[in-house]
C-alpha cells in the first residue's frame, strides 16, 4: 500500500489516527478532527473485516470524500486471510463461537482470535510503514470509546503506540455522539459489526432477522458453516447454542428502534 506521507514522527511529534469502524462514536471523532473541534489527525484507519454490515459499508462509501475534502486522510486495510470459508481460516483466525461438546454436552466459548488477525494486525502493518522505528509512544491510538463505555479502555500491549480516548477525556457519551452528528447535520450511522458476530445480543439479531436481506442470509450460512469445523463441538453464533435461523425469534412487541450496547469486546476496534 503506498500512502504519500513527508511528515516524521516522533515520541515528541507522534503519528496520531483513528481506528475508524463507521460506527457512531469513531465516526464522530473523525468528523470532529475533520471539522476542528479537536486536534487534526495523521489518519483514519479502516480495518475491513469484508464481514460488515450493507450499511455500514454505504455509509463508509458516502463520507469518506467528505472527510478528504476536510483533511482527513482515510485509509482501508484488510488481512491477508479474510474468507471464512477458507480452510486456511480456521487454522488462525476465528470467532469467538458458542460451543458444545459432541459427549459431555458441555458449553464453552472458542478463544476470539478475529479481532487480532483482521483488525489490530493489519492496522499495525500500515502503521509501522509510517514510522522510522519503534519507539515508546511514537504512535497515538484514538479510540472511538465513549463515556459510557469508560470499561472499555485498555493500555496498549505494545510501547510504541499509546491509547488515547479523545471521548471519555471531553466527557462525551453515545447520545452526546449522535447529538453532535444530528447538530453539524451528518449521518448517524448504525452500529459496526460483522453480520456474524457472536457478541450480538438477542436485540441484534432479532433486527437483522426483520430486516432479512444479504447480511441476515451471510449470518445463516457462516453458522451453518462453522457447525462442525472443531474436533468434537459443535460450533454457533448464536448463545442459545441453536441453529441461528432457529434461535432467533422475534417477539411481536419487538421494538425495531432499539439501542444494542452489549459491549462485549474490549478491543478499542470493534463495535466502534
Amino acid at each position: 500500500m503506498n500512502v504519500e506521507n513527508d511528515k516524521l514522527y516522533t515520541p515528541e511529534n507522534p503519528l496520531k489516527f483513528v481506528s475508524l469502524g463507521w460506527g457512531i462514536q469513531s465516526w464522530t471523532l473523525v468528523a470532529m478532527s475533520a471539522l476542528g473541534e479537536i486536534p487534526k489527525i495523521d489518519y483514519a484507519i479502516h480495518a475491513d473485516t469484508t464481514h460488515e454490515a450493507a450499511h455500514t459499508y454505504a455509509h463508509a462509501k458516502k463520507w469518506t470524500p467528505w472527510l478528504e475534502d476536510h483533511g482527513i486522510r482515510v485509509v482501508t486495510v484488510r488481512s491477508d486471510v479474510t474468507d471464512i470459508q477458507n480452510p486456511e481460516v480456521y487454522k488462525g483466525v476465528f470467532i469467538p463461537a458458542y460451543t458444545i461438546a459432541d459427549v459431555s454436552k458441555s458449553h464453552g466459548v472458542l478463544n476470539r482470535t478475529c479481532t487480532s488477525r483482521w483488525k489490530i494486525q493489519p492496522i499495525r502493518q500500515f502503521v509501522r510503514t509510517l514510522i522510522p522505528k519503534t519507539q515508546p509512544n511514537i504512535v497515538e491510538a484514538w479510540m472511538g470509546i465513549s463515556l459510557d463505555e469508560w470499561t472499555r479502555m485498555r493500555d496498549s500491549d505494545v510501547k510504541y503506540i499509546k491509547n488515547v480516548y479523545p471521548l471519555i477525556d471531553r466527557r462525551i457519551n453515545r447520545a452526546d455522539c449522535v447529538a453532535w452528528l444530528e447538530r453539524n447535520e451528518l449521518d448517524v450511522p448504525e452500529k459496526s459489526a460483522c453480520v456474524f458476530c457472536p457478541y450480538h445480543n438477542i436485540p441484534t439479531w432479532n433486527r437483522m432477522k426483520q430486516k432479512g436481506g444479504n447480511d441476515w442470509e451471510k449470518a445463516i450460512d457462516i453458522d451453518n458453516l462453522i457447525r462442525d469445523k472443531r474436533e468434537n463441538h459443535q460450533l454457533f453464533v448464536h448463545t442459545a447454542r441453536k441453529p441461528l435461523e432457529e434461535a432467533v425469534k422475534i417477539p411481536e412487541d419487538y421494538n425495531a428502534t432499539q439501542l444494542e450496547m452489549d459491549m462485549v469486546c474490549d478491543s478499542g476496534v470493534c463495535f466502534v
